[in-house]
């Protein structure tokens, strides 16, 4: 049988031939028919065939460098020819020549690799891992710790290996182990960049040290729900407003979680910038509040224009500084962060809410912004009757979504919008329910 392409037999090419065919006809099949239980061995048995193709692919990688193939097809390099034959992206080809290279000298993971047992990043970094070994680890210790590393790539991937090796690395040379700690500390970086909207990006990485104060704060606050108990980071399951499932992702609640640590480290006792704490700043013109057409945006501290619909939500927090303008520019209201509601009068309202009082939240009073039921630039009142305690998810869901609260004997009630309820029933927190039984 003549290969594809070639003008001669080999049985690579025979191999593969075949191996077209055979994934063409498990295509055109039809696979709602396969019972549960056969869908899942399939699903492995599929696995297991494309690390072994993962190992095909890096073999004929590393013969095509050694042949020579790109400098006789023209080509000033092997990744240069594969980007123009195969779309291969070049760091690709690149870490298929070094890990051919470095499984050279380790047959067991070759074997591991080859069989499909490991994945090929898992075979990547067991040989990463081995070549960092201290020099401490005897010679002789070296094939157990590659059969010990094997074991642990094929039971839980490639992140648990360099747990692993860190381990070994400590039985031996604990010195060793605390010196890349350090190292790893000094690499610590987080670049901020601002936007042209106004917007950020971040690009960080943190050593193990920093991870371990990182990471339980980040998943105390991006527990499923926004609950902000309970499960940690990825956790899953939750629910947010009024029941309805957390659909969140796990980046998404990452996302809004550092946001929430953000605004806690903005609270008393904060580092003051200039003998002020940490604090937003809001130019806004009135008619912008008003919502009237052919108003200009607002503008953040860093001159970032924003919506009408955003300056009214940030002008409800107590830790803002509403700057307003009248029709000239000139400000009609310069608050500060007691201005828009004094001590007092949040004192009182986290003495009624006692935290978020969303229905089904219950993110505490530290967590919680307060939020104008009627907005303070439509004429409402900075009262505690008119002040409702919302964490940050709901403080937007509640300016963007269209719920209406009504205060009823004390009592924030929430009226969600029709698409959610048809009946538009008013809730109440399970908290006020049970204070006093016999309140309505």
């Amino acid at each position: 049988m003549s290969g594809i392409g070639t003008t001669f037999d080999h049985p690579a090419t025979e191999a593969v031939a075949a191996a077209e065919a055979a994934l063409a006809d498990a295509a055109a099949a039809n696979l709602w028919s396969l019972p549960a239980a056969e869908l899942g061995r399939l699903l492995e048995r599929a696995e297991t065939v494309a690390r072994r193709l993962a190992f095909l692919q890096l073999e004929l990688t590393a013969q095509a460098e050694r042949s020579g193939l790109a400098r006789r097809e023209g080509a000033t390099s092997l990744p240069a020819l594969l980007r123009a034959r195969a779309d291969t992206p070049p760091a690709v080809t690149r870490e298929r020549l070094r890990l051919s290279a470095a499984l050279a000298a380790r047959d067991a993971t070759r074997q591991a690799f080859a069989t499909g047992v490991i994945a090929q990043r898992s075979a990547a970094a067991v040989c990463e891992a081995l070549d960092a070994l201290p020099a401490a680890v005897p010679a002789a210790m070296t094939g157990r710790v590659e059969e010990l590393l094997l074991a642990v790539a094929a039971d839980d991937g490639a992140a648990a290996v360099a747990r692993a090796a860190a381990g070994v690395a400590h039985r031996f040379a604990p010195d060793e182990l605390a010196w890349r700690e350090a190292r790893a500390a000094d690499r610590d970086t987080l670049a901020v960049r601002l936007l042209p909207d106004g917007g950020i990006t971040l690009r960080a990485r943190y050593g193990v040290a920093a991870a371990a104060v990182i990471l339980p704060a980040l998943g105390a606050h991006a527990t499923p729900g926004g609950t902000g108990a309970g499960a940690g980071a990825g956790a899953g399951g939750g629910t947010g407003a009024g029941g309805a499932p957390d659909r969140r992702d796990t980046a998404s609640r990452h996302a809004e979680a550092l946001v929430a640590i953000c605004k806690l480290a903005c609270g008393p006792g904060s580092p003051a910038v200039r003998g002020e704490p940490p604090h937003i700043s809001v130019t806004v013109p009135l008619q912008t509040l008003r919502q009237e057409l052919g108003a200009p945006p607002g503008l953040l501290g860093h001159g970032a224009p924003i919506s009408a619909t955003l300056a009214r939500r940030l002008a409800c927090d107590a830790k803002i500084i509403p700057i307003v303008l009248g029709g000239a520019s000139e400000p009609l209201d310069v608050g500060r962060a007691t201005r828009c509601w004094p001590a007092a009068i949040r004192r009182a309202i986290e003495a009624r809410d006692q935290g978020c009082a969303m229905p089904g939240c219950d993110r505490p009073p530290a967590w919680c912004d307060i939020h104008h039921r009627k907005h303070w630039a439509d004429g409402g009142a900075t009262c505690a009757d008119n002040g409702v305690l919302l964490c940050e998810r709901h403080h937007t869901l509640i300016h963007h979504d269209d719920w209406h609260i009504d205060l009823k004997n004390g009592k924030p009630w929430f009226t969600p919008p029709a698409w959610i309820d048809p009946t538009q029933t008013p809730r109440l927190h399970s908290r006020y329910k049970t204070r006093n039984l016999d309140d309505p």
